[in-house]
């Protein structure tokens, strides 16, 4: 035997010695949102030996495996590209009472789940019963939704697959995934086990997402697919309007209103947004894609069933915007979906140059929102980013889409109250969740500090009372409602040794009156500190106690009673709030001017 052959069945026999114990396990903050980077910190679980991958080629690769309070995570590396929810073989195999003599017999395991990904559907075995099964059942999504050579899935503890049994009794599993091509992969391969444990370590905090802006300058941008005129239909225009009031964006970009007009949409938002006195809300449309804007539309262009819109957004961000509201083709369409990108891109590299159709003054930041419908070829996605035209012939050559040369922003939300990134759901249907809506732009220009998607069925009850929102509101649409607050400049302008425009301070009610809340949100965990003084510079009440108090990342409310530093409520006036803030990337002040009524 040759050294390199021996040195791989040693490391082939080590990894199946490794298999047959359970396997490390982790509580870890896994965001399924289609990225790896918060994988980084953990090893993966079981790598599997290369080059045995077959006719498919499917080589499976590498296997990561982390749990939390509600849901099981799992990153697998596939070999090729592939779309994950179509043509292919690979199944994976869960043996979740961990005994092997019950459910099917595969691999040493007695598998409850056979959950088939490439059919988008599986067999759930309890007894001698075996039920058929879909992502619905599973609390199952995968991601990303595009062609991909890796993935993460995740599955519902909680889940019923058949209404009664749970899907996890134990609190163990063991896993196996095989491509059952002709002489397809197996991980991990014939003659070993792989297991896991949930709940090891320590419990990961499910940091929600608060929706007011971290400054109240951010220009707020939402894109929402509304599903066929939606907000017109009486029993589901009260939620429309309070997700829309309780997210308050300044430039709305629709999808799907077919039988309305921008201008009956802008009504229809003016009644759930009232503008300032003496404004109104402008609108644009073209198709089914509408724009609503509180900055005036200075003109307009359609790019085939898309919607190009130059705004006179000056007054938020120093200069023009525009926005393109884009709705590709759907589903297996993916000649079609090129197509239309190529178009929007071909616009775009003329508007940036003199001549053609629009001509935009060198840094004009531009953003594009709208549900992109991609769930086919990665190509496309990465066409959008990179300014990579597929049909040179008839769009012309490709180009640098950001003004410094680079690529676009790909900003990506995360649900109010979960780690979940999915903009679009219907359990009635065959395919899982994905993310299909997106807002992408020219971050050398104009740069993204907080995205959300709004997902009313998981955010807490008082947070919703807050807001004026019901549980129910987000199924008002297939698609979710999703924000991006965007700031002029490029993102490394933030981030030196001053937070200063990343630290988020708001007091609300304001004026105020009665309970007082304090939003505070950090970009990194750190310490903060609040001081309230009267306009001689007297420092008269501490909302948040004596000193430094310590803080995670992101967005958190603290209540005041309105007391001042001797227990006396304060009277009636105007104040000054002092935030101090240290973190590790530096340290930023931030002072709020604040009349109090009694």
């Amino acid at each position: 035997m040759r050294d390199s052959t021996l040195r791989r069945a040693l490391r082939v026999g080590l990894l199946l010695a490794a298999c047959a114990a359970p396997a490390r396990s982790e509580l870890h903050p896994v965001v399924m949102d289609g990225r790896f980077d918060d994988w980084e910190a953990l090893a993966p679980i079981h790598e599997d030996a290369g080059g045995d991958g077959g006719a498919s080629g499917i080589d499976l690769g590498r296997l990561w495996m982390a749990d939390d309070d509600s849901r099981l995570f799992m990153r697998i590396e596939v070999g090729r590209e592939i779309l994950l929810n179509d043509g292919h073989g690979l199944v994976l195999y869960l043996d979740t009472d961990m005994d092997a003599q019950t459910g099917l017999a595969i691999g040493g395991l007695g598998a409850e789940l056979e959950w088939r990904l490439g059919e988008r559907r599986g067999t759930f075995r309890v007894g001698e019963s075996a039920i058929p099964v879909y992502h619905d059942n599973l609390g199952f999504i995968g991601m990303p939704a595009v062609t991909a050579e890796e993935f993460e899935l995740c599955f519902l503890r909680a889940a019923r697959p058949d209404g009664t049994h749970p899907l996890f009794p134990a609190g163990e599993l063991r896993a196996l995934f095989v491509d059952t091509t002709t002489g397809g992969d197996r991980l991990p391969d014939d003659g070993s086990t792989l297991a896991y444990a949930f709940d090891q370590g320590t419990l990961p905090v499910e940091t929600k997402i608060d929706l007011p802006r971290l400054l109240t300058e951010d220009l707020r941008v939402s894109t929402y697919n509304v599903e066929n005129d939606s907000p017109w239909n009486p029993s589901l225009q009260a939620a429309f309007g309070r997700q829309i009031a309780a997210v308050a964006p300044d430039i709305l970009a629709f999808q799907e209103i077919y039988d309305h007009t921008s201008q009956e949409t802008a009504d229809l938002v003016s009644d759930w947004l009232p503008p300032e006195s003496g404004e109104s809300w402008h609108s644009a449309g073209n198709q089914d894609c509408k724009l609503v804007s509180r900055y005036p539309v200075v003109g307009s262009w359609p790019l085939d069933g898309n919607l190009a819109a130059l705004l006179d957004a000056g007054e938020a961000i120093g200069s023009d915007l525009l926005l393109i509201v884009a709705h590709l083709p759907c589903c297996e369409n993916n000649a079609g979906r090129q197509r239309e990108i190529d178009r929007i891109l071909s616009f775009l590299r003329d508007a940036m140059q003199p001549g053609g159709e629009i001509t935009l003054p060198v840094g004009t930041p531009y953003l594009l929102a709208g549900d992109m419908n991609l769930v086919g070829d990665a190509r496309q996605l990465a066409s959008l980013l990179t300014g990579d035209v597929a049909d040179e012939t008839t769009f012309g050559s490709d180009f640098a889409p950001d003004w410094d040369g680079s690529d676009l922003e790909d900003a990506i939300g995360r649900h109010t109250a979960r780690r979940l990134a999915y903009t679009w759901r219907n359990d009635a249907g065959d395919f899982w969740p994905g993310r299909l809506d997106y807002m992408i732009s020219t971050d050398a220009v104009i740069h993204s500090v907080k995205e959300f998607i709004l997902h009313t069925p998981e955010m807490d009850p008082v947070d919703l009372a807050a807001h004026g929102l019901l549980s129910g509101d987000s199924y008002a649409s297939d698609h979710l409602l999703f924000c991006a607050d965007f700031r002029p400049g490029a993102p490394s302008e933030s981030t030196g040794t001053t937070l200063v425009d990343r630290v988020g301070f708001q007091i609300g009610p304001n004026p105020g009156h009665g309970t007082i809340r304090l939003r505070i949100a950090l970009p990194t965990e750190g310490s903060v500190r609040i001081d309230l003084f009267d306009p001689a510079g007297r420092l008269l009440a501490r909302p948040a106690g004596q000193g430094w108090i310590d803080l995670p990342a992101g967005e958190r409310l603290l209540v005041w009673d309105g007391r001042g530093l001797t227990g006396e409520r304060l009277g009636a006036g105007v104040y000054f709030l002092r935030l101090e803030a240290r973190t590790a990337a530096g340290a930023a002040t931030r002072t709020l001017s604040w009349p109090l009524l009694r």
